[in-house]
């Protein structure tokens, strides 16, 4: 029935304290920068106007996330002004909880 490498559970690991803290710099981040967010097919795509520390946070913020929503994979690419965060996920449930993420954006 089991697998060598089973999927992570779809859950957070952060405690109620570290989700507002987390969530106040997503927050922030994306009232600063945030240009586009669209559901995929696996999961999500932000598009941020790569202005000054909008790299370095926005790289900050998808590594933390990558320990506490070990669920979904988090990458940041950049191509010009712009950097693009995708989120997705491999299962159906790790799909929608991606998409989850940020109600208020997509």
């Amino acid at each position: 029935m089991g697998s060598d490498q089973e999927s992570p559970p779809v859950a957070c690991t952060l405690g109620i304290g570290d989700r507002v803290q987390r969530a106040a710099r997503w927050a922030a981040l994306t009232a600063r920068a945030l240009r586009r967010a669209s559901r995929t097919e696996r999961g999500l795509r932000l598009e941020f106007d790569a202005g000054p520390g909008v790299g370095d946070e926005l790289r900050s913020l998808a590594a933390l996330e990558t320990e506490c929503c070990a669920f979904a994979r988090w990458s940041v690419s950049a191509a010009g002004r712009q950097l693009t965060l995708e989120v997705s996920g491999d299962s159906e449930e790790a799909v929608a909880a991606a998409q989850a993420l940020f109600p208020a954006l997509a």
